[in-house]
């Protein structure tokens, strides 16, 4: 009679040890795991120190306060304001201040030179205020003085001036997708989703950074006064600008500047035909009127310190969501103090219309 072999329970099974697992050794050897025992002893002993309240204390360095400044210019304009701050280490209990004392000398390539700054152009709240500003194409030198400050530096190329005809130009083909109108007693109200594709100039020897945002501008005089002076006539609106194309690499939002930062990452046709789309919202007493009232476009070439500076600003302030252990973002500066902007830039402002 053949006998059957009952079959043993996990019989091809090797089991180790949950410490041998531990370690993720295979070829376990106990003796070789000795030498963990002093260091465990040392660990013990050390904790029992941090109970006990082991304190070292760091010295930090001395900070010697600096020249901070922040001035974005472009060639014309009604009034600039430049900002002169003393910078402040971390241990300084009354923080950055004003300087009201300082003066400010932009100098061209030519010799040309513009002076401002003190009390006299000093406006509590904003800065030092330059007024009628003509500024003209290519290297621009910035210096700020104080007293018991040393001068301060920067240097800046004036960008091309961009606009939608020129040797820098930029172009726009615009298509409404979707509008809808709602009127009763009171008001009118529109809404339109439009779709909006931009395409900017890109020079093959140069990097080009671009700010475009939207704007909306309306014009009180567009509007019939109402008959009945007291009865409030409402009427309002706002414009979003948004790319179609999510996570682009050229196409940045940056909240400082309420717009997005643009690069040419891609030297070959890399700012064609960036697509975006508009929304736009508008009430008024009138359909004629609202429907005419421009949505308002700024294309703005500025140059690469002014991009890495805000750049660098927008994600300190949006570092909340990164790791704990995470090191800090040093703001960028072109600053010879290494601490500021000082950026130049040019603009066009394109307005769109619809009927």
């Amino acid at each position: 009679m053949r006998m059957k072999t009952a079959p043993v329970p996990f019989g091809n099974t090797v089991f180790f040890h949950p410490f041998h697992l531990l370690l993720g050794v295979q070829n376990f050897n106990p003796m070789k795991h000795l030498n963990l025992l002093p260091a465990l002893i040392l660990c013990a002993t050390g904790c029992g120190k941090f109970g006990d309240g082991v304190v070292r204390e760091i010295d930090f360095p001395e900070h010697d306060p600096k020249i901070a400044v922040t001035f974005m210019a472009r060639p014309l304009a009604d009034s600039l304001v430049a900002r002169a701050h003393s910078s402040a280490g971390i241990l300084d209990s009354i923080g950055s201040k004003r300087i009201k004392e300082a003066v400010y000398t932009l100098e061209h390539a030519t010799g040309n030179s513009i002076t401002w700054g003190g009390e006299a152009d000093w406006v509590e709240g904003l800065g030092h205020v330059l007024t009628d500003v003509e500024l003209e194409d290519g290297n621009w030198t910035l210096t700020v003085e104080a007293p018991e400050f040393e001068a301060v530096t920067a240097e800046q190329v004036m960008p091309p001036q961009i606009d939608s005809v020129g040797i820098y130009a930029y172009s726009y083909a615009t298509a409404i997708e979707d509008e809808f109108v709602e009127e009763n007693e009171e008001n009118t109200y529109l809404s339109r989703t439009i779709d909006f594709s931009l395409t900017l100039p890109n020079r093959p020897d140069a990097a080009d950074y671009f700010l475009v945002r939207a704007q909306k501008i309306f014009n009180w005089e567009d509007f019939e006064e109402d008959e009945d002076e007291d009865e409030e006539v409402k009427f309002g609106g706002y414009v979003v600008l948004n790319p179609r194309v999510e996570d682009d690499p050229r196409i940045v939002w940056n909240q400082l500047c309420r717009g997005y930062l643009i690069q040419d990452i891609n030297p070959v046709e890399a700012l064609n035909g960036l697509p975006f789309q508009l929304f736009q919202e508008a009430w008024g007493p009138e359909l004629e009127a609202i429907s005419a009232e421009p949505i308002v476009i700024e294309v703005c070439a500025i140059s690469a310190e002014m991009a890495r500076y805000y750049d660098r600003l927008d994600l300190i302030q949006n570092t909340g969501n990164g790791p704990v252990s995470a090191e800090p973002l040093l703001a960028y500066s072109n600053i010879s103090s290494g601490y500021g902007c000082f950026g130049l830039y040019t603009s066009s402002i394109l307005p769109l219309t619809f009927e």
